[in-house]
């Protein structure tokens, strides 16, 4: 660590410990001023302890996750294994470089070569159901399903390590599979992709999407894992990673489509388009109401940090018109994805389920991916279960969002007859989503141990989904 980082370092440890907590700790005593009233004490304390944390990393780009190892790590949960992306990549015909591979073109291609994005190892760490006898080795029985877990971290931070919170999640998700019934996944593989770097564009976009293809591609080409019987999982930025994956295999039809997806609080909207111009925001955005109740910080040092580390070469101007980057952006022309009735998702797993908070900041996003989603469908809107805190809401309002800033352009083209005439162009698909609304929970909620009980709930509710059980209305907190 450099000696001025390593100074601030130390300045911001004891500023923190005996000038910040101590009054927000004094001030937070009375519920008003708490980030939610309901929350208890302690809970407000933490949330605020994390978000300064995360405000320090970005302040620093201290790394504050473990990093990919370079070696086979010691485990005590999980197993270990490398990827080499040559032993499951198809060969170029008319070269020795994998990254002619067939298996990359369209968007992913365009990306990596501005990028120079090459092919490395990868590793991942494989979870299973408790007291089971499963292991890396265990040869994949017919119709067997997997869960196929990619971690969040705004793409510069996180880990899939069996130390990170995001192993608990899986752990506690596999122990209630258990008990289900049926054909459930008994197994998660957790991919360690690489991280964003803000000195090395060729860690960026497309980096992690390349890596999270290749580790689906040892799924299915090495382990024998059928797409249909894939849940791609992931949280934040891993949600973005996801859905990236499923466009490009919706896009170039490398491999098959996954058959479910579940995303927590996915980062949807890369280019903040809810929230307006950086000099104008809305009023009424969820960045502007929940900046004193997430962990996330609103400031725009955080999203700079994050957005370039993640763009690279790219210019900002991907982060509002490509759906690979940001797939609900309100700027996204109408060729592009921006148009009904699919906007963007024709084609995209049959079974998916959102998880969101309404305290977090980037809960609007989570709101127009599912109602978007959900158009072109037989059912038209997702359903709702946990506190169903938007149920019975016009859906127009969260599908298009006319009170929120696009281009003209776009706002013409949605007005215009074309813009009608296209919502019978494409049949219906039948495709199911869930959202999952819980109240005054915060970003990534079900990944923090100390979020109960809404997190043993919703895992709870994940569970059902997954066997195809009903959720009962009673587990509904509606409170």
């Amino acid at each position: 660590m450099a000696p001025l980082k390593a100074l601030y370092t130390v300045f911001f440890i004891l500023v923190t410990a005996f000038i910040y907590l101590p009054w927000q700790a004094i001030k937070t005593i009375p519920r008003s001023q708490r980030g939610r009233p309901s929350w208890t004490w302690m809970r407000s304390i933490t949330i605020i302890f994390m978000r300064r944390c995360i405000s320090y990393a970005c302040k620093t780009r201290v790394i504050l996750t473990k990093k990919a190892p370079k070696r086979e790590p010691k485990l005590k949960h999980s197993e270990f294994t490398w990827i080499e992306p040559a032993d499951y990549l198809r060969a170029p015909s008319a070269s020795d470089d994998l990254v002619k591979s067939p298996d990359f073109r369209g968007e992913l291609l365009r990306a990596m070569a501005i990028q120079d994005v090459s092919l490395e190892r990868i590793c991942g760490y494989w979870y299973f159901a408790p007291k089971s006898d499963l292991h890396v080795a265990t040869p994949v029985q017919p119709d067997e399903q997997v869960i196929y877990y990619l971690h969040g971290g705004a793409y510069w931070m996180g880990s899939a390590h069996e130390s990170s919170p995001n192993a608990g999640l899986d752990l506690q998700l596999l122990a209630r599979l258990k008990e289900c019934k049926g054909d459930v996944p008994r197994r998660l593989f957790a991919l360690e992709y690489r991280l964003a770097d803000h000195q090395h564009p060729s860690r960026s976009y497309p980096a992690a999407l390349v890596d999270a293809l290749v580790g689906y591609l040892y799924l299915t080409r090495k382990c024998g894992f059928a797409p249909e019987n894939i849940l791609l999982a992931g949280d934040s930025s891993g949600g973005n990673l996801a859905l990236a994956l499923c466009r490009y295999l919706r896009d170039e039809r490398v491999e098959g489509m996954p058959g479910s997806l579940l995303l927590f609080s996915p980062w949807s909207d890369v280019s903040r388009s809810h929230s307006g111009p950086i000099q104008a925001p809305n009023a009424f955005s969820s960045t502007i109401l929940n900046r004193d109740s997430d962990i996330i910080d609103s400031s725009i040092m955080y999203r700079n940090t994050s957005v370039c580390a993640f763009l690279g070469r790219l210019p900002a101007s991907e982060t509002y018109l490509n759906p690979y980057i940001s797939p609900v952006s309100l700027q996204l022309d109408c060729e592009r994805g921006g148009c009904p009735p699919h906007w963007g998702f024709s084609g995209f797993p049959k079974r998916t389920y959102i998880v969101t908070g309404s305290a977090e900041l980037n809960t609007e996003q989570h709101l127009t991916l599912a109602h978007r989603l959900a158009q072109g469908t037989v059912h038209g809107i997702p359903e709702y279960v946990g506190d169903r805190i938007s149920a019975g809401q016009p859906p127009e309002q969260f599908v298009w969002r006319d009170c929120y800033p696009r281009s003209h352009r776009a706002a013409q083209l949605h007005h215009s007859a074309d813009y009608f005439a296209a919502r019978d162009a494409y049949p219906l698909e039948e495709r199911d989503v869930v959202l999952d609304e819980v109240k005054d929970a915060i970003h990534v909620f079900p990944v923090f141990s100390w979020f109960e009980p809404e997190r043993s709930e919703t895992i709870d509710r994940i569970a059902r989904w997954i066997a195809h059980e009903p959720i009962p209305q009673e587990s509904v907190r509606l409170t």
